[in-house]
């Protein structure tokens, strides 16, 4: 899990499926060292990986993505330059599985488009 490691959640909003979440990235963690050394970028693989984290936060159940139909990056996120982030996720459950919708941002850019995302229950 990445949460209280790579980022902190300040605000959680949950209500029918529509998920609002604010968070702060940690810009000290070692994964910016290595991606990219002098200039940090949050990898694409933990926007998708904090995604699915608050998916599961949210609807109380472990998953694995198994599509993720179209996946739109648009911007870099720079930890230093842009450390408070927005998931607006909107998610339903249906048995055993889940799909899901979601845009990462800022007040002024928009870094993540998911669209059409399908995870299994695990547990």
């Amino acid at each position: 899990m990445l949460n209280n490691s790579l980022y902190k959640i300040n605000s959680f909003s949950n209500e029918e499926g529509k998920l609002e979440v604010g968070f702060e990235l940690d810009t000290r963690h070692p994964i910016f060292e290595g991606h990219f050394p002098g200039q940090p970028v949050l990898p694409g693989v933990c926007m998708i990986q904090i995604f699915k984290e608050l998916i599961e936060q949210a609807s109380h159940q472990k998953l694995f993505l198994t599509d993720a139909g179209a996946c739109k990056f648009l911007s870099m996120v720079d930890p230093g330059q842009t450390p408070n982030l927005t998931y607006t996720i909107d998610y339903q459950l249906n048995e055993g599985n889940c799909k899901a919708n979601g845009v990462l941002k800022n007040e002024t850019a928009i870094f993540l488009k998911l669209n059409n995302c399908n995870f299994r229950i695990t547990s």
